[in-house]
């Protein structure tokens, strides 16, 4: 796996991602206004979409190699959860104490300390008992957590069309996506209403991903051409007012195309594992945590060095003593040694 990643540049976007969700949360945190990028996008927001647009690419390739349910739903299982369960507990039961304007008894007694857990079955709470509630943005522990339980989503539904032989045929699937993308671009204009559904648009994005992966054999032939292809499209959606759907219609590929290339120094980002997970889950509460500690009397950019800094080693911790033991146990769910066979021959 390690010697995959070292290949291409799918590591260094995957941090580019989080740090852009890193940046803009400073400014969010801190009650300051972002730099944006896109009227239909935040920063954070765009490096979301760098993450499902890779996500649908690579978790297709992973229901290709090994079309069991059970097996694919277990593989998701001991990427997300081991990390999340450890953010969760120190969450709860170090940071929350040490954190918490309550005594230490009120804090464990409290139901939303009991309400905390919920987390781990994908039903996202933010607050724990007296925690960060005088902090700027409130009390909210650890708000990158809610678009997990939208891409576990996703992971389902893939799952459910590769049960059901749709992912067998390629033309099916991306006729499918093109559909989906049409009605959240541009009948529900995701752009204009207040009312979006960012399941959708994130789905959107996973299934461009998923996409990609089905006609790879055609698109990395003429990579530039495609490229120039969809550049058109996407210049023509601008013009008729919906740049939302132009972003879309390029952006993904670029994603993807970026990071199947292996580019000196870029491909070397995974070398010492994948901290990209690790950095998204903890530095929110991170971020808070100094914000806290500080009174918010620190600058901007003094508290995003600190913030980045100390993510950067809880996400190395996470990764060498947490998220790489949970991924060692693929070894236990592996595809039959038979099934192996007759798909090597």
């Amino acid at each position: 796996m390690q010697k995959e990643a070292q290949l291409n540049n799918f590591d260094f976007l995957r941090i580019v991602a989080v740090l852009l969700v890193l940046i803009n949360h400073q400014f969010d945190l801190t009650r300051r206004v972002a730099p944006g990028l896109f009227s239909f996008q935040s920063m954070g927001g765009i490096g979301v979409l760098i993450f499902f647009s890779i996500s649908g690419y690579l978790v297709a390739q992973s229901w290709d190699r090994d079309s069991s349910v059970p097996r694919f739903l277990a593989r998701r299982v001991i990427r997300i959860w081991p990390g999340l369960i450890m953010v969760t507990l120190l969450a709860a039961f170090l940071l929350g104490p040490l954190a918490s304007s309550l005594p230490m008894a009120a804090y464990f007694h409290a139901p939303e300390f009991r309400g905390y857990f919920a987390t781990l079955e994908m039903r996202i709470q933010f607050d724990l008992p007296g925690v960060f509630k005088d902090n700027p943005w409130g009390s909210a522990v650890n708000g990158s957590l809610w678009t997990l339980p939208l891409e576990v989503r996703w992971y389902v539904v893939l799952a459910v069309l590769g049960l059901a032989g749709i992912l067998r045929r390629r033309f099916l699937v991306l006729l499918g996506a093109v559909a989906f993308a049409i009605f959240v671009f541009v009948i529900r204009d995701a752009q204009h209403r207040v009312d979006r559904s960012l399941l959708n648009e994130f789905g959107a994005f996973f299934f461009y991903g998923v996409c990609l992966n089905y006609f790879n054999d055609i698109w990395t032939r003429r990579p530039v051409l495609i490229a120039a292809l969809l550049a058109v499209i996407s210049f023509a959606l601008a013009k008729t007012g919906y740049q939302y759907a132009a972003f879309f219609a390029i952006f993904p590929f670029a994603v993807i195309w970026i990071g199947t290339s292996s580019t000196p120094v870029l491909r070397r980002f995974g070398r010492f594992g994948d901290f990209s997970y690790g950095m998204y889950i903890y530095a929110f509460p991170v971020q808070q945590t100094v914000i806290w500690l500080s009174g918010n009397r620190i600058s901007l950019i003094q508290g995003l060095i600190v913030s980045a800094i100390c993510t950067a080693i809880l996400a190395f911790i996470s990764w060498h003593l947490v998220e790489r033991r949970g991924l060692a146990l693929k070894r236990f769910i592996r595809k039959p040694a038979r099934q192996q066979l007759v798909a090597a021959t």
